[in-house]
């Protein structure tokens, strides 16, 4: 009969039990209730759980669980891979953002090295998880060929649930629940992921339910991709791992912060104005996180952090990004407060001015790759018509002599941005959501612990005559530095097609 993946792990659930149940001292059952590798195997049973339950819906057969199979030992051969990946990551991860956000609280520009670090390692982590969601992808579509129609149309429906049920809720007005549809739409292009049926078939929680359905005992393969998710590897176990993950967290937390405050450029009097609502707000017993869906007393909170601002300021946080590396339109100090930054545009213009031929040609396809990854794919008949804008500004800013080109870039390269599509729904639906009386971006950002605690820091160090250096822009990487939907990259790679 077959033998559940998870049996092997019940002895050490047992002893959490007994622990739970019989502990001497309420230290010590803290420490179990918050052990990482505790909430891991929590975590592993709650999915192996919802697992079961999905893939009963969809009433697989014995002989589509065992056609399943195969493509189940190369999922876990990449949950073991990515786990592997990132865990030889974690320690550059930390040494370079303990060093950037060391300079990035000091506001007075990044050391090249630090800056370069930091922006490998980050593209690198980004590179593997990119990777891992392709490969994982491929994997549910050859999945999904092993589904009969009516499985595939039950899988539909499953998939359309959540946004069915929010607009039955009425939580949202018709406009909204499209604009919604729309971003998550949008966010699928630019990033591809696994739909519902990969994300609960392909992950380790789910082997133990697939073997069952076939009849067959788990794999060596599977056997391990599942000591990886609960336990770890010898290398680096799983309690060491989830621990330096909190700590990368919390770095990266750290440096988006410091990004927006030394975006904002706030003075010492601003600081001291934002800190005392914020306390007085809390004093009261008023929580500053609003519930989804739930108009909040933190949206007065909001609205009188908003009177604080200038209007570039408000501009910044309409425009900000949750970026490790600044875009540089937070980090030079006279682009703060515009609209865009397309600074990217510039520098592309000015390249591509001093070339011709196949050169030009061969800049306008890498600078439409880059946008496909950032905006998503465009349909060959648009890749064309836009190639032809870029070829026509090229060639406007090659007739231009130095002197008019400095003058005339920014216009010129305003006219060929490429639309976001995703921040404007972005807006638009944040629009919406402040005319329902919502809370907005400031309570997003700013009114939490994290940000004012930070806030306080720079108080303190204006207090002391802290002066802000800009960056010097020509330094460091201006390239992959930031997550999906910051700065368009500005350097030219090639992407196989």
């Amino acid at each position: 009969m077959y033998g559940s993946l998870w049996a092997r792990h019940r002895g050490a659930a047992a002893l959490v039990i007994i622990g739970l149940c019989s502990a001497p001292f309420a230290s010590a059952e803290k420490e179990v209730l918050t052990s990482p590798v505790v909430g891991t195997h929590r975590q592993y049973q709650a999915e192996a759980a919802r697992a079961r339950q999905f893939l009963a819906q969809l009433q697989l057969t014995q002989n589509q669980a065992r056609n399943l199979l195969p493509i189940l030992e190369q999922a876990a051969t990449l949950h073991i891979k990515r786990y592997e990946e990132l865990a030889a990551l974690l320690p550059e991860m930390l040494e370079a953002y303990t060093a950037f956000a060391a300079e990035d609280r000091l506001n007075q520009g990044f050391s090249r090295d630090v800056e370069r670090r930091t922006a490998r390692v980050h593209h690198a982590e980004i590179s593997s998880g990119e990777r891992f969601d392709r490969e994982l992808l491929t994997l549910e579509q050859q999945a999904l060929q092993v589904l009969t129609v009516a499985q595939r149309e039950k899988l539909r429906q499953l998939e359309g649930r959540k946004l069915s049920a929010r607009v039955a809720r009425g939580d949202a007005d018709e406009r909204a629940a499209a604009l919604r549809a729309t971003l998550e739409e949008l966010q699928a292009r630019r990033r591809p992921a696994c739909g519902k049926f990969g994300r609960y078939l392909l992950r380790p929680a789910a082997y133990d339910a697939v073997c069952a359905l076939a009849g067959v005992q788990p794999s060596a393969t599977l056997r391990k991709g599942v000591d990886v998710e609960l336990d770890g590897t010898a290398e680096c176990p799983r309690e060491e791992f989830e621990k330096q993950q909190e700590q990368v967290h919390n770095l990266r937390r750290e440096i988006n912060n410091w990004n927006l405050i030394n975006g904002l450029y706030l003075t010492q009097q601003q600081i001291e104005r934002i800190v005392t609502l914020y306390d007085a707000h809390v004093a009261g017993g008023r929580p500053t996180v609003a519930v989804a869906g739930d108009p909040s007393p933190a949206v007065a909170l909001e609205r009188a952090v908003e009177e604080v601002l200038n209007p570039g300021q408000r501009q910044v946080l309409a425009d900000y990004k949750a970026c490790l590396l600044p875009p540089r339109n937070l980090k030079d100090p006279v682009r703060v407060g515009q609209a865009k930054d397309n600074s990217p545009y510039e520098q592309w213009l000015a390249r591509a001015r001093k070339l011709a031929g196949p050169e030009l040609e061969r800049a306008i396809q890498q600078l439409l790759d880059r946008e496909a990854d950032h905006h998503g794919e465009l349909t060959k008949w648009e890749r064309q018509e836009r190639a032809n804008v870029l070829r026509r500004a090229a060639r406007q800013a090659s007739r231009m002599s130095d002197a008019e080109f400095e003058l005339d870039k920014a216009q010129l390269a305003e006219k060929i941005t490429r639309p976001d599509r995703l921040d404007e729904t972005r807006k638009e639906l944040e629009a919406l959501a402040r005319a329902q009386g919502r809370p907005g971006r400031i309570t997003q950002f700013i009114l939490n612990p994290w940000f004012i605690a930070q806030l306080r820091e720079r108080g303190q160090q204006l207090a002391a005559g802290l002066t802000p250096q800009p960056a010097d822009l020509t330094k460091g990487p201006q390239a992959e530095n930031c997550d999906r939907g910051c700065a368009l990259p500005g350097k030219a790679t090639t992407r196989k097609r």
